[in-house]
């Protein structure tokens, strides 16, 4: 599958995630995963009920942006971003990858990773590939892919466990992208799942999408165009739904990645 901007610049974009098959209640809300625990000399308190803290050689500062991650050269470097029991994670974030960098978004609840989405340039000029992965299923789950325009349903495909989906001509996406991430444990959540079926609450749901640009996506030979794409797991039978979770760890290779904002929503009656 191919995608690619039609703006010149990819200005704005949104990646969220929706709970998925976890760890139970009596997990240790808040606890440090081994990366986390290991730089513990460089963790902030930027933004309000989240503790940042670098992994591997990366470093932080405070700026008058937000916050300034450096050292962003090799895969175990990046920042953890460890909270209370939480139903959503919200962060905007600019960042240059150039040619050779890449990100991951890791969702965990305590020391377990309950999804993750991996971004890096693909093997053709200017393309970027994305491939997440789900574990409400053994081995991992199988997913749906939905492109969106306007809000409103474009087209929309299932795809296997472990697909990658390759995006091209994103020249402006490897230069600089400002990002907007979430993570829900329920993808209805925030009522932004148009389209998505209401039996498959719980699952995980990613999604990147334009504020200001379009894209073109092939689905089955047709070309679609579309503002948003999202990818939401197929509940495996006998999955249960995901309640909370306590940190999102990105690792990246980047020159440059500041962190604008970050917020949590604490569950229903959790303070």
């Amino acid at each position: 599958m191919h995608l690619k901007m039609t703006g010149p610049l990819l200005a704005s974009m949104f990646l969220s995630l929706a709970g998925c098959a976890g760890g139970d209640d009596s997990q240790s809300a808040g606890s440090l995963n081994a990366q986390e625990s290991a730089a513990q000399s460089q963790c902030v308190k930027r933004f309000e009920g989240i503790s940042s803290c670098a992994m591997g050689r990366a470093k932080l500062d405070s700026v008058a942006d937000g916050l300034a991650v450096s050292g962003l050269t090799t895969q175990k470097d990046g920042v953890a971003s460890t909270f209370a029991q939480a139903v959503k994670w919200e962060q905007r974030v600019g960042m240059s990858l150039g040619a050779n960098g890449g990100y991951q978004l890791s969702a965990r609840d305590g020391d377990q990773v309950v999804s993750t989405l991996r971004v890096t340039p693909g093997k053709e000029a200017n393309s970027v590939t994305m491939a997440p992965t789900f574990t409400g299923s053994p081995g991992g789950s199988r997913y749906t892919m939905n492109v969106y325009l306007g809000g409103v349903l474009q087209g929309s495909s299932p795809q296997p466990a472990g697909m990658v989906i390759v995006f091209t001509n994103w020249r402006d996406f490897l230069r600089w992208a400002e990002m907007h991430h979430h993570f829900l444990n329920d993808f209805d959540v925030d009522g932004l799942s148009l389209g998505s079926a209401k039996e498959n609450v719980g699952a995980c749901v990613w999604r990147v999408g334009s504020e200001k640009n379009t894209f073109t996506v092939d689905i089955n030979g047709k070309r679609i165009t579309g503002d948003q794409v999202e990818f939401i797991e197929t509940i495996a039978e006998g999955a249960y739904p995901y309640r909370h979770f306590t940190g999102i760890d990105t690792n990246a290779i980047a020159s440059q990645y500041t962190i604008n904002s970050e917020s949590i929503t604490a569950p229903t009656g959790v303070k």
